[in-house]
């Protein structure tokens, strides 16, 4: 009698309210839970025609856009140093003692500080994300390539602003005399200043012979100063002196420093700048590695601060009503 009341009550719910299901206790098996997504429209938004194309398509776009920007700076550079770009052509004093040094070479060649430039930085990170890591195989790539082309495209641009100062001041190198050989450079009266001359040297290539008036500001000091400050930035930020000791953590930033203050100060010692030159050099590539370090930090703060997606709740639930959306479902 009391089973016959109860599905009676049952039969005239669902008469009043098709869309709500009320399980009353019975000694019938329980229904499986219902799965409900709370919060979530029922109804799906319209499908987009190939979105997949489409991102591939802009994707496409973009590296094509930064290939071909890096390939044009790298040109751009190449053209530059080599002189077909013409620069400013400053005068002389006649035999100025500050330009009439012997050209003897150089210590820091720029081969020598182009292949260090490269592999400073990405040696310092890659020790570094082992000794983080405590493996080879744990290693971050997505993180260290992303600081180590911050670090690439901040000296890319340190080095085109400093060929771009190159080519506007045209300042004589201390060996200017020397490696030019100005054509009024013999029996001209001592401080008198000579504006137009022609080069006549037979003993050094074009390229030394354009590279003489191209010393203001040091392209070595700039560099070496952005990626030595850089590397020790790594080192200081990202490795902990509980993974390396008191003494290996400064020891290390020592080596980074060490590298900017050889590639400077050899610059004075060759002859190949003056001493302005090499401070020019230094302030600039400070001023790039303060910018490229506050970008990467900013970069690195957003990430952090990026929560994940909200995802939809689902919930066990023995009240279901989706036509009424006012209704209230009790969480078990």
């Amino acid at each position: 009698m009391m089973y016959d009341l109860t599905e009676r009550a049952i039969m005239s719910a669902l008469k009043d309210n098709k869309g709500m299901v009320t399980p009353t206790p019975s000694e019938r098996a329980c229904p499986p839970p219902v799965h409900v997504n709370i919060g979530a429209d029922t109804e799906k938004p319209p499908q987009q025609d190939s979105p997949p194309f489409r991102i591939w398509r802009k994707v496409r776009t973009s590296h094509a856009i930064n290939g071909f920007l890096a390939i044009f700076v790298i040109v751009l550079l190449i053209i530059t140093e080599y002189g077909y770009i013409p620069g400013t052509k400053m005068g002389y004093t006649c035999q100025d003692p500050s330009i009439s040094h012997k050209y003897r070479g150089e210590v820091i060649t720029p081969v020598m500080l182009g292949v260090g430039c490269f592999l400073l930085p990405l040696l310092v990170l890659v020790f570094t994300e082992i000794l983080i890591k405590d493996s080879v195989k744990r290693m971050d790539v997505w993180n260290l390539w992303f600081l180590y082309k911050e670090c690439l495209v901040g000296g890319i641009l340190v080095l085109v602003l400093t060929e771009m100062a190159k080519v506007i001041v045209g300042e004589h190198r201390p060996h200017f005399l020397d490696v030019c050989e100005p054509d009024t450079a013999v029996g001209c009266s001592p401080g008198s200043f000579i504006e137009d001359y022609r080069c006549t040297s037979t003993k050094y290539k074009g390229y030394f012979v354009v590279d003489s008036s191209r010393s203001f500001p040091s392209g070595h000091s700039s560099t070496s100063v952005f990626v030595g400050i850089f590397s020790a930035y790594i080192i200081h930020s990202r490795l902990l002196t509980s993974r390396t000791g008191y003494l290996a953590k400064p020891f290390l930033i020592s080596l980074c420093l060490s590298w900017s203050l050889i590639c400077s100060l050899t610059r004075i010692t060759d002859r190949r700048h003056h001493w302005w030159d090499v401070l020019a050099g230094v302030f600039l590539g400070l001023v790039g590695v303060t910018y490229t370090i506050c970008l990467v930090r900013k970069k690195m703060d957003s990430y952090e601060d990026d929560e994940p997606p909200t995802k939809i709740t689902t919930s066990t639930t023995t009240l279901l009503d989706v036509k009424n959306k006012d209704a209230t479902s009790v969480i078990i």
